[in-house]
Parts: C-alpha cells; structure tokens; sequence
C-alpha cells in the first residue's frame, strides 16, 4: 500500500492574529485609559484637598491678629513668617503658597460689613468695606458709631493639576469684639503745621513738632495715639476734643524721625476700655537733606584694577539714590563715578555697593545720598558726605577657599554653621576656611551659577562654621563657588564649583 503524505495544515492564519491583536490592542488601551483617569482624578482630589486645607490654615491665622490690625496686609505679613504658608515665589507679583508638589496661587479679600440690625453709619475712616455691605440710604439719620460689625476674610486658591485649572474658595466672618459701643474717633486734623495735601505733608526743617486735633463721636475716658502703630500716649483735653503733639526732633537738633511716611492714629476708649472704630492720617516728612552715609568700607580685591565699596543704607525711605565720588588725595571730593552696572552717576537707592575700575596706587573714596528736594526750594539734593575711605594701592590676597562640598538637609551629617543638623531640604554649602598673609579674612562671598560680578549671590560672615545655607531654594540644580574676602577687601580666588541639590 503507497504512503500518502497529509494535507491537513492546522494553525491560525494572519488573519486570525492580527484580529487577535486588535482585540487585544482595544482591551490594553482601555485598562491603559482607565488607569489615567483614575491617576487624574486622584491628583486632582488631593490637590482640591491640599486647597482646602491651606485655605482653613490661612483662616486660622486671620483669626490670631487684633481686629483693628486685620487687613490683607497684616494678614499677608502674617503669612509669611508661617512654616508652610510663606510666599514660595517671593520675586514674583502674586503671593504663593506651595503644599504636597502643588502651587496654589493666593487671592486675599479682607473687608468690613455694616450689620443694619444695629442701623447704619457712615463708612468713611481707614476702614475699608466690602463692596456689597449694607449702606444707609442718602439722607438718612446714621446712628451706629461704629458701623464696623465684623470683617469677611475671604480666601481664593487657584492651581493647575493636569492643564486643568481649579479653584477653591472659603469664607469666615470675624465679629468686631468691641461690638460698636465705645467711642469711635470721627476725625484726625493736623493743626500746625497746616497742610491740604493727601497725605498730609511737612517739608520745613524749621517744623520741629506737629500737632493733631482728634474728635470723638461720644466722650471718651481717653484717646491714645500711635505712630505706624506703635503707641506714643494718651492724648490732652476731652470729652470729645483731643489734642496731642508729635516730636519730629530729638533735644539735641538730631532727627527723632527721618524723612519717611507716617500713619499717625487716634484710638478712643470709654471708662471700661471699650473702643469703637479708630482715625489715621499719612503724614509725608520731607525736611531735611539726606544724613551722613556710614560704615563706609572698602579696598582693591585684587583682579585687575577693581576696587570694591559698600556702605549701610541711609534711614531716610525717601531718597532718589547715592553718589560716589574718587578722589587721588585726602580731604578733597574729587569727581562723581559711574559704578559698573550703572549708566549714570546715581545708583538706586537699594543699592548699596559700587565697583570702580580705577587704576593708580592709594585713592579717596565718600559717598552721599540724593533726595528730591521739597515744592519749590532750592534746596541741593545731596546730603552730607561720608567719612573719607582710604583704599591702598596694594594688597595681598587671601587664599582660596577649599574644600568646597554640598549637601541637602535631612540627610546624615549635613550640618548648619551652627553645627546643629540642618532643615531637611535645606541646601548647605561648606569649605575649608582661608587664610590672609596681611590681614584677616573678614568674610565670605558666594556665587552662583557663573563667576562674574554679576554672579555674586550672598555674602557669608562666619558664625561660627563655614557653612552656608540657600536663602532663596528653588528645587532647580545650581553651580556655586565661594571667595574669601579680607579687611581691605582683597578678593581671593574662587574656589572650585560645587552643583546642589
């Protein structure tokens, strides 16, 4: 019998698999899509929930400040010196609070309501109320001295998870705790000098002393007055007209207060204790020029022809900037510099450092500090001159710092300058101190991520370990060097760069 080989071919076609995949494909896809949405949705619930809870802390806070400071600004001040609540993007417009990887951006509404079951006054004063607060009808009898009620601190968090933006919102109402029924002062008029300007403005350097007139809605057993809050006495005469005196000068001709802004306030009590709402006035001081810069110190540091200067800033809050002036020999001014960076002779009133490109052997240095002179004087916008720097013509430099390791805290060994462990996530830098052949090191400069000038970040002076601490972590990775600097300034040479975190 012949042998007949088979013809029978078992097996899956192509057809079949690629069917298969299809149907497979389709099944993966879905389990794929429904993990995703789930993620989603869970990142999205813990960031609703991070939200809220932020919110109710910022509430919290709202609640320990006095009633009479609560404002958006007392309330953001507050904020900020709250582990977890500070603002996280300091440099940039807004208020930023970062909780669980998210940036919840903050919208802050603090505002005064006028219950009317206790009727209505007049909203006028420095209270601020909220747009939709009851308001009397025009011509109507205001009876409520104190038609501060209670305060609404309304809290805004917005954030993206996902492209998505979201929103969360929480409201609470503050109850005045003096309840309206203690006196409330009505007015505050700056008697002498006299002035119609808002804010009210003092520019004589004859005007020693101003007085104020404060009136009350009821009689009052006192009225304290302040100055940028900070209570100064009780002021004279009652029951409803109070006048007290504000001492701009010391007895010995020195200002008792420099040329700034003001917020003077009256605050009316009753015999219990009770107050009613409070009157503030800004008061501009402008009289006299700028004082005498101080602490003026500096030297060559030692690349190429480089003198390096810095100086404190001046208490005056007014002022247009500061002046530098070189001088090759004792006593005289000499002549106005422009300090790298700038394009004019005035630096800005923040700044508080020059460097001069000047070569030669000793130099001169001063600085003065520049206002805008009072309406119509003639009066120079310098002020007096600093104590003469004498900058030598040679230095030798002190050596560079080595060394140089990171390390971010929470982890095992990574000490403060303190010696204590630091904070986790702090980054900290430390090195090997330098030394100086005719001098002392004075303190220490950091850069970061470059080595120019334009890279110096932070000046560190040791106390007492040599070890510097990030004041401004961004989570990104950096480059960092570090020089030693002398007390004639003399800059050593950088050290090797270390990356953190």
């Amino acid at each position: 019998m012949a042998f007949c080989p088979s013809t029978d071919q078992r097996g899956f076609t192509l057809v079949e698999v690629l069917v298969a995949i299809f149907v497979l494909l389709v099944g993966v896809l879905g389990v794929v899509s429904l993990v995703d949405t789930s993620n989603a949705v869970t990142s999205k619930t813990k960031a609703r929930e991070g939200g809220s809870n932020v919110a109710r802390s910022i509430i919290e806070v709202s609640r320990s400040i006095r009633y009479r400071e609560l404002t958006a600004a007392e309330l953001l001040d507050a904020l900020a010196n709250r582990q977890g609540l500070a603002d996280f993007k300091p440099a940039v417009p807004g208020y930023t609070i970062r909780s669980r990887d998210v940036n919840y951006e903050l919208t802050l509404i603090v505002c005064a309501l006028d219950d009317p079951q206790d009727n209505l006054g007049a909203h006028n004063g420095p209270t601020t109320f909220c747009s939709d607060s009851d308001v009397a009808v025009s011509g109507a009898t205001l009876t409520d001295r104190n038609p501060d009620d209670y305060k609404r601190v309304r809290v805004t968090l917005t954030w993206t998870t996902r492209n998505v933006s979201q929103t969360v919102t929480q409201t609470s109402a503050i109850i005045n705790p003096v309840g309206g029924l203690g006196p409330s002062v009505t007015s505050l008029v700056m008697t002498s000098p006299t002035s119609n300007s808002n804010p009210l403005l003092i520019e004589s350097a004859g005007v020693t002393r101003a007085t104020f007139q404060a009136t009350t809605s009821t009689s009052a057993a006192e009225v304290d007055w302040s100055v940028n809050g900070d209570v100064q006495g009780q002021a004279s005469g009652g029951p409803t007209t109070w006048t007290f005196q504000w001492d701009l000068t010391k007895s010995n001709g020195e200002p008792l207060y420099y040329d700034c802004t003001y917020l003077i306030q009256a605050d009316a009590h009753d015999n219990e204790g009770r107050s009613g709402s409070p009157f503030a006035r800004t008061v501009k001081l402008n009289r006299i020029a700028p004082v005498k810069p101080t602490a003026l110190e500096g030297g060559r540091n030692g690349n190429g022809n480089w003198v390096d200067l810095e100086w404190l800033p001046n208490p005056e809050c007014d002022l247009v900037g500061y002046r530098v002036y070189r001088s090759t020999s004792a006593g005289a001014a000499g002549t106005a510099i422009v300090c790298d960076g700038q394009s004019t002779t005035i630096l800005p009133p923040d700044q508080t450092s020059c460097l001069d490109n000047a070569a030669g052997s000793d130099l001169y240095y001063s600085v003065v500090a520049l206002d805008t002179p009072p309406s119509g004087s003639a009066r120079s916008p310098e002020g007096v001159y600093s104590d003469q720097l004498h900058v030598f013509g040679s230095n030798l430099l002190p050596s560079a710092p080595t060394g140089v390791s990171s390390c971010t805290g929470g982890s095992p060994g990574c000490n403060g300058a303190d010696g204590q462990a630091a904070s986790s996530g702090v980054i900290i830098i430390s090195w090997n101190a330098s030394s100086d052949p005719d001098g002392s090191i004075q303190y220490y400069r950091i850069y970061r991520d470059g080595t120019s000038y334009a890279s110096r970040f932070d000046t560190f002076y040791p106390d007492p370990g040599l070890a510097w601490s990030e004041p401004k972590p961004d989570g990104q990775p950096h480059t960092y060097n570090v020089s030693a600097v002398d007390n004639r300034f003399g800059e050593s040479p950088l050290s090797a760069p270390v990356t953190a975190p």
